[in-house]
């Protein structure tokens, strides 16, 4: 009798353990959720992000219990880190490189599996979402905050509101803001209560209106195909009504922006065609007093004649290093700065053309298994509120990436946190329902 008694009582001691450890790792998840986006905090960052790890692992070692549900990333992560460290020997930075590499490269492949592996239930992975939005709201908050105190205005570009992480630049706010638009966007339609639509409604709003006062252009265009996706996905739904609703009121606020806003600077500047384009010296795209759009077009026309005399030469993995490989000249020195800003032309640029085929390759994976469950699952499901979210924010996060390298730092680990949550929540719980059901 004692016995058994003292069996239950270790038992009970055992499963306490697990619920501890589960419950300490989701709060260090929900820590990095929420600090992500806010600059100076490396150190919170760091203890949030390898704490579960050494918890993920403590845990299997109690359990004994570790099973490896495989995705369809594996393949293309480990080619293109093959690629990344293939170029350490021509990189112009040796060290550079393998800094990155560790950085920006293993430390995010690092996070998704953490965050695949730790969401045991849907509850989970709703829970950092909810976190999620409670930061925008703060973030969004903080903006318009730090934008008054600038007196900034809101239908000229008189101060950029970059929330809690680069106030006064805007570019990184933005790409934040179209990450997280997406997954409040389409709870609007997954859920069933009221009040929660309600308040997401009213969480959209103030995302939008932050979003809109951080004024660049790319997040904006960004955002703009976004709501393309979203109409023709509700399309796809036969959600008719509310894709004409959107539709209309895209139609009307691209027309304010065009003609009145944003891009107004864009009608009297000229861009060369393609075919002049590929003609000129970067110093004369650039100009005499060069527009951010212009000190963009001659980078990337650096980067293409570089890339043209060897395609398959690397000059090493790091988005840091573009200056280093270059020579600049008191001519071309007002618009050459380390990064190239834009993500694939960076890729080719650091990896080679086989680089960049493997880096599309990886996108290309991520797409198609969101898409896959898209389609595959239920129209009110979990599964199907986050491939469509996921999908979402993919295309406005690399479309971002065409206009900037932010492929990297807090961007690129709230992506593969998002992709991890996800793919934990979509693929990962139910396959191992599968499986213990085969083993009863």
């Amino acid at each position: 009798m004692n016995t058994v008694k003292t069996e239950n009582m270790a038992t009970k001691e055992y499963v306490k353990k697990i619920i501890y450890i589960d419950h300490a790792i989701l709060f260090c998840m929900g820590i990095l959720i929420f600090i992500l986006p806010i600059a100076h905090t490396a150190t919170i960052r760091s203890f949030a992000l390898f704490t579960p790890v050494f918890l993920l692992i403590m845990r299997y070692y109690l359990t004994k219990d570790f099973t490896w549900v495989k995705t369809s990333f594996e393949w293309p992560f480990f080619a293109f880190f093959l690629t990344a460290v293939a170029s350490l020997p021509t990189s112009v930075n040796f060290y550079e490189s393998l800094k990155e590499i560790w950085g920006e490269l293993l430390t995010p492949i690092l996070l998704f599996y953490m965050a695949y592996f730790a969401i045991k239930k849907e509850t989970d992975g709703l829970l950092l979402l909810k976190i999620l939005f409670l930061g925008s709201l703060i973030f969004s908050l903080y903006s318009f905050y730090d934008f008054y105190k600038h007196s900034g205005t809101w239908f000229s570009t008189t101060y950029k509101a970059g929330g809690l992480r680069d106030p006064g630049g805007g570019e990184v706010a933005a790409i934040y803001h179209t990450m997280v638009i997406p997954f409040i966007f389409w709870g609007l339609f997954y859920l069933k209560n009221n009040w929660q639509r309600f308040l997401l409604a009213v969480l959209l709003v103030i995302n939008l209106l932050a979003f809109h006062i951080t004024f660049v252009r790319a997040g904006m265009l960004a955002l703009g195909i976004q709501v393309i996706l979203i109409i023709g996905l509700l399309m796809f739904e036969r959600r008719w009504l509310w894709s004409f609703i959107i539709t209309g009121v895209f139609i009307l606020v691209s027309f304010v922006y065009i003609e009145n806003k944003m891009f107004r600077e864009m009608h009297t500047e000229r861009i060369p065609t393609l075919q002049e384009y590929m003609k000129m010296s970067p110093e004369d795209i650039a100009g005499t007093s060069p527009t951010s759009m212009r000190q963009r077009l001659a980078m990337w026309k650096i980067a293409i004649d570089k890339i043209s005399e060897n395609p398959f030469y690397p000059h090493g993995y790091g988005r840091f290093l573009f200056k280093k490989s270059i020579m600049t000249t008191e001519r071309n020195e007002d618009f050459i700065y380390p990064q190239i800003h834009n993500t694939f032309i960076g890729i080719a640029f650091e990896l080679g053309i086989q680089g960049l085929i493997i880096f599309l390759w990886m996108i290309g994976t991520f797409t198609w298994v969101c898409w896959r469950y898209w389609r595959k699952s239920q129209d009110s499901s979990i599964s199907r509120y986050l491939s469509a979210s996921l999908f979402t924010m993919m295309l406005g996060y690399w479309v971002n990436n065409f206009f900037g390298s932010f492929d990297g730092d807090d961007s690129k680990l709230l992506f593969m946190m998002l992709l991890g949550i996800g793919m934990a929540v979509m693929h990962r719980l139910p396959r191992e329902g599968k499986f213990l059901k085969q083993s009863q």
